[in-house]
Formats: structure tokens, sequence, C-alpha cells
């Protein structure tokens, strides 16, 4: 079978349009009972250091009050409910409750928080459930974390891909802009903030929603983690280009681009980068998958 030929993987992003909501019980509800077997949620750390399942550090305007996850108790959140619902917000526990029962489903977990790998592993595995998961951040101390706990596990980085180092020199002064890493040497030495290909940890402190921007060949021991794994790195298609892709997978990793969203996207962006894995917040691609 050629690359062409390859069957890709439709990944639902954040379970959206199964429900009103992003990631809520009935969306996964949902979505298992049209037989969908993959699907990703992202998860974050509150007060008491209970883990919920959501994509902002903040509630929505979607619930009836918008707390910060992170100064806020499970018990507080579970208080609060969606507007139009008296559904609260999902846990860690319901989610693997759920989909334990289905065997074939896949879990992308997107861990926004690094220090709770441990519990989020050992929940998982008491359900026997860690074949059935693949974790993704956008931190690499997660993936560092979560290997060191369990070299077999499925492990996916994303991150904003430049392309060119005269780019990543112009996005440096863009306040959005985190972190630079794998430029040119001038690049490196006037301007890296962090570089996880050089050290173990984090250099600087993060602020909510961490991102990365990163420009190629990866080196070091981010790496290594992500081919001992067979791993997987996530780009926004839009920020792509082919031959950025190709030297992805002239490393051995595998390419999950997202933002993919109707049947013309997928066709054309399938043959132009031959990605193994999509993630779309269409339910159709991945129902019709």
């Amino acid at each position: 079978m050629t690359e062409n030929q390859k069957k890709i993987v439709i990944v639902s992003h954040r379970l959206k349009g199964f429900d009103d909501h992003d990631a809520s019980c009935k969306s996964l509800q949902n979505a298992l009972a049209k037989k969908v077997t993959n699907f990703e949620v992202d998860c974050r750390t509150t007060k008491d250091s209970e883990i919920v399942i959501h994509h902002d550090a903040r509630l929505g305007n979607e619930f009836t009050v918008q707390n910060l996850i992170a100064d806020s108790t499970l018990k507080e959140l579970k208080q609060i409910h969606y507007k139009n619902s008296s559904e609260t917000i999902l846990t860690i526990d319901e989610l693997f409750q759920l989909i334990e029962p289905h065997r074939g489903v896949q879990l992308y977990l997107d861990i926004k928080e690094s220090g709770k790998e441990e519990k989020i592993i050992a929940k998982a595995a008491n359900l026997n459930l860690l074949d059935n998961i693949t974790i993704v951040s956008w931190l690499p101390e997660v993936l560092f974390k979560i290997n060191a706990l369990l070299p077999t596990m499925h492990l996916c980085f994303s991150f904003y891909p430049v392309c060119s180092s005269a780019v990543a020199r112009l996005n440096y002064f863009n306040s959005k802009v985190k972190s630079l890493f794998q430029l040119d040497k001038k690049a490196r030495n006037s301007l890296l903030y962090d570089s996880y290909n050089n050290e173990n940890g984090a250099i600087g402190k993060y602020g909510f929603d961490f991102e990365h921007f990163v420009s190629l060949p990866f080196k070091g021991r981010l790496l290594e983690v992500l081919q001992s794994v067979l791993g997987i790195v996530c780009v926004n298609y839009k920020l792509s280009t082919v031959d950025f892709i190709q030297q992805l997978k002239k490393q051995n990793l595998q390419v999950c681009m997202y933002s993919i969203n109707n049947e013309k996207d997928l066709r054309k962006y399938k043959a132009k980068f031959l990605p193994d894995i999509v993630l779309t917040d269409n339910p159709s691609l991945v129902i019709n998958e």
C-alpha cells in the first residue's frame, strides 16, 4: 500500500458538533452512540487537585458562572451548570467510566498543565484504558513525565510550525509567542527563551495555555522520546508547508493536522500533505470515516 492509499484516522476535536457544548457528558454519549471511535478532549486541574475535562482555563459563557478552573474546587465547579441544561463539567473519572465499555475507542487526551501526570496514568490503568489513550500536550515536560512513568504510552506533541527562522524572529516580538527553538545560531543566542531540545525542563514560567513555535529539525530529548513510541506531532494545516511535513516524516514522526473541517479541504490536504491523522470540528467527517 502506498502512502497515498493509506487510511487516515479522523479524530473528533473536543467532540464538537455532538452537543451544544464541547466535551460534555452528552456530547460524549452522542458520539459513542454513533460509533465514533477517535476523539480528543482536554483536561485541567482544579484547586483541590482534581482533574476535569475542559479546554479553556476558565469556564466559558455557556456556563452560569465563569470560574477559573485552577482557582475552584471540584465541588465548586460541580455547583455550576450549563445555562441551557443541568449538566455540569465532566471529570476525568466520569470520562473514563463512560468510555470503559467501548474497547475500540481511542482517546486523545490533551493535558493542559503539568503536575498530575501520575494521577492520570493511575486512573486510566485502574480501568485498563492505557492502550486506548494517546497523551497529547503542548508542554514537552508533560510528555517527558508520561514517558518516564510509562515508556510505551502513545504520545503527541502539539506546536505551531515555523517554516523559516526569519518568520520566527518576527514572531518573537509578537506577544502571543512564548518560545522559540531550533532557529539558526544567531537567533538562538539572541532570542531564545526556552529550548526543550537542549534542556530537561522549563527555563521560564508559563502563563495559561503556553504554546511553542517550532522550526526544524527536531533533535535532542524531545525527538528521542517521540521516536521511541512512534510518536505524533500535531500542527495546523494552514501554517504548514509540504517541505515542513516531509521533514517531520523523515524523522519517523506521525503527522496530525488540525482544523480541517470540510470534505473539500480534507480531500485537498490529504493529497497535499499525506497526514496520518486529521483532527476536525466537523462531526460528519468523523461519523462517515
